[in-house]
């Protein structure tokens, strides 16, 4: 009987081991002249894209033990994402966003990288949601525990951002830090401070897989203007990560467990502005703009209208004809403005 206990025991570490381990595998990005361009805990597969720091783009070509071979396709221009015509549909009042937690045992040095529940990772989803409500938005951050860290949390978190979607958000945020057991590819300054670079990832394995992959790059391109450096890179990796529930829905990784809670915390105020800046309050310049364009034709066929009754009062339906000249002016001079 004690021996069986003892084989028990023994198959459930043995268990658990190899779980920790493979959750703990590390992969370097090398390129073709065996320099080493990123590390990742991601899986990738073949035809996954990476755009690095500097906006190089790397094609992964093949696989050697923890080696991701890639190609250097070129260098993405990012510079028209600074004017990126975001159009969005609010339901009136304050934009919404939404934010989660989907491996709710993520934390930082010093202690434990994974933690019982509420992982530290908790704190920057606060830090951000806070940082963002200060910009004007209205965040609906959920805490939702979704342990144990496995291959099915994405399961379980699932449900979570499916009622976040209800309110209509603007953007869906799912909050993490990355494996890396290096801290040179996430130490950053920001502004005389220390703090941890920011990693996007978007699936490829979803409908909105276009969509979120441009919203990324247009994430980039406002922080490389704002807060130079703050952006590790961008993934564009294989895989769903919820993301096929709707448009807008994002991973952003908030540095490695081998830096400090602090460095992320400040990140999480940065990226904040930067979030506002790629998302302006109200829902999108296409939108606002069209907002004003409608309240001008309001005014202008208002004060036709009283036009109109005026001249026809006083100098009959002659007067019809220099109303109508007026009118057409005031057209001309507004197509001529948008």
């Amino acid at each position: 009987m004690r021996s069986k206990i003892l084989l028990s025991i023994l198959l459930v570490t043995l268990i658990f081991s190899v779980s920790v381990s493979a959750k703990e595998e590390i992969f370097s990005l090398v390129d073709e002249e065996g320099n080493i361009i990123t590390k990742t805990s991601l899986m990738l597969s073949e035809g996954d894209i990476y755009i690095s720091a500097d906006n190089s783009e790397y094609e992964v070509i093949g696989k050697e033990d923890d080696k991701f071979k890639v190609h250097k396709k070129g260098t993405v221009d990012l510079s028209a994402y600074l004017t990126y015509p975001i159009e969005i549909q609010t339901q009136g009042g304050k934009p919404i966003i939404g934010i989660y937690h989907t491996h709710s045992d993520e934390s930082y040095a010093p202690g434990e990288p994974s933690r019982p529940y509420p992982g530290q990772i908790y704190q920057v989803g606060k830090a951000l949601k806070d940082a963002l409500e200060e910009h004007g938005f209205q965040v609906d951050w959920s805490q939702a525990n979704h342990n144990p860290h496995d291959g099915a949390a994405y399961t379980r978190s699932r449900d979570t951002a499916a009622k976040l979607l209800k309110n209509n958000p603007i953007t869906v945020i799912d909050v993490h830090r990355d494996a890396v057991p290096d801290p040179e590819f996430y130490s950053t300054e920001i502004e005389g401070q220390s703090a941890a670079k920011v990693r996007i990832v978007t699936g490829k394995q979803n409908q909105n897989r276009t969509g979120n992959f441009e919203y990324a790059k247009a994430l980039k391109a406002k922080a490389d203007n704002n807060y130079p450096g703050i952006i590790e890179g961008i993934f564009w990796a294989k895989g769903n990560y919820n993301q096929d529930l709707g448009p807008r829905m994002i991973l952003l990784e908030f540095g490695t467990h081998v830096l400090p809670l602090e460095d992320a915390l400040v990140s999480a105020h940065r990226f904040a502005d930067v979030i506002a800046a790629s998302l302006p309050e109200g829902g999108g310049r296409a939108e606002r703009s069209g907002a004003k364009s409608g309240v001008f034709w309001v005014i202008l066929l208002a004060l036709g209208g009283l036009g109109i009754f005026l001249l026809i009062n006083k100098e009959g339906l002659s007067g019809l004809k220099n109303i109508g000249q007026k009118f057409t002016h005031a057209l001309r001079k507004q197509r001529g403005k948008e």
